[in-house]
């Protein structure tokens, strides 16, 4: 196994780790924690638009297994939430939820079609690939502005950006061995992204009031009182 194959493999499980996280969001939802509506609909149809981009792009180019086996299951999980998602936006009724399902997986077909049987050109698809992907950076740009106003490190999930900056990397080394422009401008940018984010969050954590950490310590220890 060569070192891109190998790199690609570490992307991949990474890559995977990361687009099951929404799975703990829909099982708050299953448990009536969380409200569906608070699943953020353009992080759903961004993960289905990159993936399927990155999966025609690799598909096209036929020698590249593993970044389209990444990309695939990448799309599968993202399809999997977002029914999940079209499940309570439906109020859960069964004809409404059938008709949206078809609806979108439909929608998704024709998308990857048009890509592949109509575009064709790897270096087309891959170029929109990376002007999507750079959407999908430039969109949470609102949360950092959100965080710097309200001094709320909080906002900010740094474990998740820590994977995404790790997955971003490891894409990144592979675009580098295999000289891949369009895999190496989107992953840096993630990582550049992910350094800003995780240097916004270290600042803000670093002069937090630890009023709020011996708060939030109370508030696990003290029992709640139960209502009758």
């Amino acid at each position: 196994m060569d070192l891109p194959t190998i790199v690609s493999w570490i992307g991949t499980v990474i890559g995977i780790i990361l687009n099951l996280s929404p799975a703990v969001l829909f099982w708050n939802i299953h448990l009536g924690k969380e409200k569906y509506t608070n699943i953020p609909e353009s992080m759903l149809i961004f993960n289905i638009l990159c993936s399927s981009l990155w999966a025609c792009y690799w598909w096209l180019q036929e020698d590249k297994f593993v970044p389209f086996f990444s990309a695939t299951a990448g799309l599968g999980l993202s399809e999997i939430f977002s029914l999940l998602y079209l499940y309570y936006f439906s109020d859960k009724c069964l004809k409404k939820y059938f008709l949206y399902a078809i609806l979108e997986i439909n929608l998704v077909i024709e998308f990857n079609y048009i890509l592949i049987k109509i575009i064709g050109d790897y270096k087309m698809v891959g170029n929109i690939a990376v002007f999507v992907n750079i959407l999908t950076y430039i969109a949470p740009g609102q949360n950092i502005i959100k965080v710097c106003k309200e001094k709320n490190y909080k906002l900010i999930p740094i474990a998740s950006t820590l994977s995404g900056a790790s997955c971003a990397l490891s894409w990144l080394i592979f675009g580098i061995l295999i000289k891949d422009i369009h895999t190496i401008i989107p992953n840096s940018l993630g990582l550049i992204f992910a350094a800003i984010n995780s240097s916004i969050w270290a600042y803000f954590y670093c002069k937090r009031d630890k009023n709020d950490d011996e708060d939030d310590k109370r508030e696990m220890i003290t029992p709640e009182k139960e209502e009758i």
